[in-house]
Order: C-alpha cells, then structure tokens, then sequence
C-alpha cells in the first residue's frame, strides 16, 4: 500500500520516505524538532509534551515508529515540514479498515488553512483504500482541531475510554 497523497499546497508521504533535497531543514530529526515546540504538544499525551531537542525529537520519530504509520506534510512551495499525521488500525475485523487518526501542525502554519486542507487529504486517501472508518480523539479544550474535524464531516461520537478527550470519527459507509 501506498502512504502518500498531494493536495493543492501539500505533499504527504511517509516521513522517512522523503529525500534530504525535498525538506527544508533537509532531515526529518530537524524537521520534527522545529514543528514540536510548547505550543503544540501542549495536546500531545503528557509523556510527549514539553520542549524537543534533536535527541528526543529522534526517540519520538522512534517511539512512532514501533506502533504507528506516520506521514510527514510538506509545503510544495517551500519545502518546510508543515504538520504530521499518525494513525494506526484498530480492531480486529477482518472485513474493514477502521483507523485510530492523531495529527498536528506546525504552530507557524496555524490559522492558514493547513490544518483542513492536510485532513481532507487524509481523508480522500482513506477513501480511495477502502478505509471503514477514522477515529480522531481530541482535548475539548483544542477548538482549532474540532473545527477542523467538523469541517472534513467528522462527527461526535462519545468521550474516549480515557475520560477525557472526545472522540470524532468519519463513517465512510454513512
């Protein structure tokens, strides 16, 4: 299967697939470092929040790797890493696909329609592999993202198991 798509100002694939003259710092470890500051792992399970150096931006790269397929965004135009996506399958049906969706963006491309644009990728690939469902847990607390789940038709589905986060999900047999 293949992991990547484009949109109009992206292009997303998996993040070690990307080669040094395609990202702007030219290695992922510097890339992540400079998309995970304070602001943006705020969100992020506590164990991952905080400020990121190259040593723990290359655990974290590690920490993704071992349970999770992750997709790095990258500006067309400018060939800065823009945000990630991070989804893994959940249950065990045989018949469908339903995945566990995380995703973040860089806290300098907030509020520039990246955030919508990069989901609604997402979610025409899923479309196009045959994907049943995704589920995207989010902090009530993070407006910015439930607007943008809401904005690419994902619903409100219930609190997640840890109390805390709601879950959205898109149905794709509704």
């Amino acid at each position: 299967m293949h992991y990547d798509f484009t949109t109009k100002r992206l292009i997303v694939k998996e993040w070690h697939a990307f080669e040094p003259e395609e990202l702007d710092p030219p290695d992922l470890i510097g890339a992540v470092e400079s998309m995970l500051v304070p602001d943006v792992t705020i969100t992020f399970p506590l164990m991952w929040q905080g400020t990121y150096n190259r040593k723990r931006a290359q655990h974290w790269i590690q920490e993704c790797d071992t349970d999770s397929k992750t997709l790095l965004a990258v500006d067309k135009e400018t060939k800065k890493a823009v945000g990630c996506i991070n989804f893994y399958k959940v249950g065990d049906n045989k018949k469908a696909t339903n995945l566990r969706l995380g995703y973040f963006l860089s806290k300098v491309m907030w509020g520039k329609g990246f955030a919508s644009e990069l989901i609604d990728g997402f979610v025409q690939w899923c479309k196009e592999n045959n994907t049943s469902s995704v589920l995207a847990g989010v902090d009530p607390e993070n407006t910015a993202s439930i607007r943008v789940l809401e904005k690419n038709n994902f619903l409100t589905k219930t609190r997640d198991s840890n109390g805390i986060s709601h879950l959205y999900v898109y149905d794709f047999n509704r």
